[in-house]
């Protein structure tokens, strides 16, 4: 029986999969910044940890002893205080060497990381560029890496589903750029299936995959058709300018304890297309995928 630990269980992505691999068998570690944000993991079971990327020794307390270490985090959102000062992406490449340092130090071989589609090195988004650097930090590490980078995830919880719902229930929907970016999409059970899928198996160490459906949808696409699914009109669109985001990203930062940096990567983000090339996966790990009105349906019940 491996013990799996489980770093981000209280975000979207991480406690889903917390959920299937004890569904899976697995005995699961949690950790979290703050604890009671996750009791309902600890009442199925989970062990719970409280600890930090961002904290070396919680780190090495929190990896003592598992076999296997799983990184779905979101430093684009609030961060400790005595992080606040640091760029966001920094906060995430300190916290993955600490996650290295303290997986050597114990000898846990087995990581898998939760990126996103579309990272770049020579992006225009500091966060797709940073995501890009922390890939390939944990992929030379030595470590038996892999890397599964989703595009948008389909669920209620998740930060960009979530939005797109909140916009398909209302007469206006605010969209953020021209909304023509295109994107592959993934239900959160077919996301979850795959990060299980590869912890056992040799062939995905030292590899990064794409993963999502084969439709390619833009951001007003995702609303029209939730807004089908929940039985209600297409909303009309409003854009909003990339460049007015971008001039308001300080104060936004400031008003929600982002680090710095942080908003201003998630609008330069949402300029490109995240399609990615998802057949590798699909080879080691065949599985029909949900679309994104069935994922809908599912989500929204």
């Amino acid at each position: 029986m491996k013990k799996i630990l489980v770093i981000g269980a209280s975000g979207f992505v991480g406690k889903n999969l917390a959920q299937q691999l004890l569904a899976d068998g697995y005995t699961v570690r949690c950790l979290a910044r703050n604890p009671s944000k996750v009791q309902f993991l600890a009442d199925a079971g989970c062990e719970i940890v409280q600890g930090d990327i961002s904290d070396l020794a919680s780190i090495q307390n929190a990896v003592k002893s598992v076999d296997a270490v799983y990184i779905s985090v979101h430093t684009i959102s609030a961060q400790p205080a005595n992080t606040e000062s640091k760029g966001f992406m920094d906060v995430e490449m300190s916290g993955i060497q600490n996650i290295v340092a303290a997986c050597k130090m114990y000898k846990v071989n087995r990581v898998i990381y939760v990126t996103f589609l579309g990272t770049d090195a020579n992006a225009d988004s500091a966060w797709i560029r940073g995501r890009w650097q922390t890939e390939q930090y944990l992929l030379k590490s030595g470590l038996d890496a892999t890397i599964i980078r989703p595009g948008m995830i389909v669920g209620i919880g998740g930060q960009g589903y979530n939005s797109v719902v909140g916009n398909a229930k209302r007469r206006f929907a605010m969209i953020l750029g021209n909304g023509k970016p295109k994107f592959r999409s993934i239900a959160v059970t077919d996301l979850a299936y795959y990060l299980v899928g590869v912890l056992n198996d040799p062939r995905t160490f030292g590899q990064a995959y794409d993963v999502g459906g084969k439709e390619l949808l833009t951001i007003p696409q995702m609303v029209d058709l939730v807004a089908e699914v929940l039985g209600r009109p297409h909303p009309k669109k409003i854009h909003i300018p990339v460049s007015l985001l971008g001039l308001f990203s300080p104060l936004i930062e400031r008003m929600g304890k982002m680090p710095k940096g942080a908003m201003k990567g998630l609008v330069d983000s949402i300029k490109a297309d995240a399609i990615g090339d998802p057949s590798p996966i699909i080879a080691i790990l065949p599985r029909p995928l949900l679309s994104f009105r069935q994922a809908s349906e599912k989500a929204l019940g």
